[in-house]
């Protein structure tokens, strides 16, 4: 009789060479920008998957741009255009559109919960000022520009109130292998509570900097990534948080609170 073949907690594939490593992910030493934007009216509507919907009228959204040095022994860069949204009775935010630079980031985010990530090459560029951070397509396209951030320290910048963005909902496709089996497709719902705009909590003996500024956002359009419909963009907040050590918990599993065949 053959020997019985366990698995692990997480699926890895390759099995001799897992691309990610099991959860929770720890980000360490982590870099947050946040920018409070303001898209052309129609632009969030148009950028959203069903059954998601629009949970303000001014097409707000926020760009979330990470750097973290070491997550889980990786140095990875990361950028998402997120919204807030309703789904049914409920509210939080989704990612429209993200930006990362690790395959092990790309990979584990797809495949697990479902975020919309694509590759790119991503600068972070400290100034006499502030920051610079640019996103640009792979090799493989040219290096084509798609977005530059230009971060500006202020002592200190009007009130702003950030919307809810958690907990985050996000539409996973699966998509099918065979032509006798439909797609299917899952509402992972991530993260609890949290006042609008707070980091999330640290571990002991962590530390966190905290700026607040002004921006400029510029979009650029490749011919696999039209960007130029969410500008001209209109900044109405800009803050960041430089964190020395870890945060709590860590990103783990989310819940399936919805799932259907296409």
């Amino acid at each position: 009789m053959s020997e019985q073949k366990t698995w692990p907690d997480f699926i890895p594939s390759p099995e001799f060479s897992p691309p990610y490593p099991p959860l929770p992910h720890h980000f360490n030493d982590n870099h947050e920008l946040q920018f409070l934007c303001k898209a052309p009216l129609g632009a969030i509507e148009r950028a959203l998957a069903k059954p998601l919907e629009k949970n303000t009228d001014n097409d707000l959204f926020v760009i979330q741009m990470g750097w973290s040095p070491d997550c889980e022994g990786f140095n990875v860069h990361e950028i998402q255009i997120n919204a807030p949204i309703k789904w049914e009775d409920k509210t939080g935010s989704t990612t429209l559109i993200e930006y990362i630079d690790s395959d092990m980031g790309l990979i584990a985010g797809r495949e697990i919960w479902g975020w919309p990530k694509k590759m790119a090459e991503i600068v972070w560029t400290q100034t006499d000022t502030g920051w610079t951070v640019t996103c640009n397509k792979q090799k493989d396209q040219s290096s084509l520009p798609l977005m530059k951030v230009v971060y500006t320290i202020k002592d200190s910048v009007p009130d702003v109130e950030w919307p809810v963005m958690f907990p985050v909902y996000l539409v996973k496709r699966v998509p099918n292998a065979s032509a006798a089996v439909p797609p299917l497709t899952q509402l992972v719902r991530i993260g609890g509570e949290f006042t609008p705009g707070s980091p999330p909590p640290l571990s002991p003996g962590s530390t966190r900097t905290s700026t607040v500024g002004t921006a400029t956002v510029e979009f650029f359009d490749g011919p696999h990534d039209p960007l130029t419909f969410f500008g001209p963009v209109k900044v109405i907040g800009a803050r960041m948080n430089i964190t020395k050590g870890s945060t709590t918990g860590g990103l783990g599993l989310g819940e399936v609170v919805s799932q259907w065949e296409e």
